[in-house]
């Protein structure tokens, strides 16, 4: 029997879950390079939208708020998860291509949410987030426990040709642990050169010394398995 004044139990569902955050916002603001990032931010999250508008009715569902965007599903079936990674990936290509650098990771657990509120809890959310800040890098991974749940409906990640397993240890910070594999950002070409590789590499150019580190981090990953 329920105790009086009890809260009631959150009921999680387990979902797949992706975690995306710019880097740099706060010194774009502070330095006004923020007018120029505007109108390209702007212009991505209308593409975020109008996706996102065509995929609730198939069980997937996005929020953001300032520098941080969430996408997840209704459940962790196989559909849904070729649904989010879709989602995710593009919506990531979408931002690397207009040269907003962004870091994010794909998260599969159990999630309470209630989207109109904005509250979301739960492993799937603290997962992502962990994985998705404790990287080093311009990426978008599959943390371990998205690995395991796409083994058990049958998509093995080494067979995933999008995606590579990162062999560099000081990609991942201290406090987070492989295996991780990223998306290998080799799944276009413009007149034979990798447009991902043109927009890295304007953005390192514009990022300061310290920065430039996570950028020469994700341009070797590139190299090693992107379109030259």
């Amino acid at each position: 029997m329920k105790k009086k004044n009890e809260p009631p139990k959150v009921k999680y569902t387990k979902r797949w879950f992706c975690y995306l955050d710019l880097l740099g916002f706060r010194r774009l603001v502070e330095t006004n390079s923020i007018q120029r990032i505007l109108p390209i931010y702007e212009k991505a999250l209308k593409h975020l939208e109008d996706s996102a508008l065509e995929y609730n009715h198939r069980g997937l569902y996005s929020s953001w708020f300032s520098d941080t965007f969430l996408l997840y599903s209704a459940s962790d079936s196989a559909k849904h998860f070729a649904l989010l990674e879709h989602l995710s990936r593009t919506f990531f290509q979408n931002l690397i291509l207009n040269e907003i650098p962004v870091r994010g990771a794909i998260s599969c657990g159990d999630l309470y949410s209630q989207q109109e509120r904005n509250i979301f809890i739960g492993p799937a959310l603290i997962d992502a987030y962990t994985y998705g800040e404790g990287q080093d890098w311009i990426g978008l991974l599959l943390t371990p426990s998205t690995l395991q749940s796409m083994r058990e409906i049958g998509f093995h990640p080494e067979e995933r040709a999008m995606y590579r397993k990162v062999e560099d240890p000081k990609v991942l910070k201290s406090d987070v642990e492989g295996p991780v594999y990223a998306y290998a950002f080799n799944n276009g070409s413009v007149n034979g050169q990798n447009p991902y590789k043109r927009a890295l590499n304007k953005m390192k150019s514009d990022s300061s010394s310290t920065q430039s580190k996570k950028y020469d981090k994700t341009l070797s990953f590139l190299s090693r398995g992107a379109l030259s």
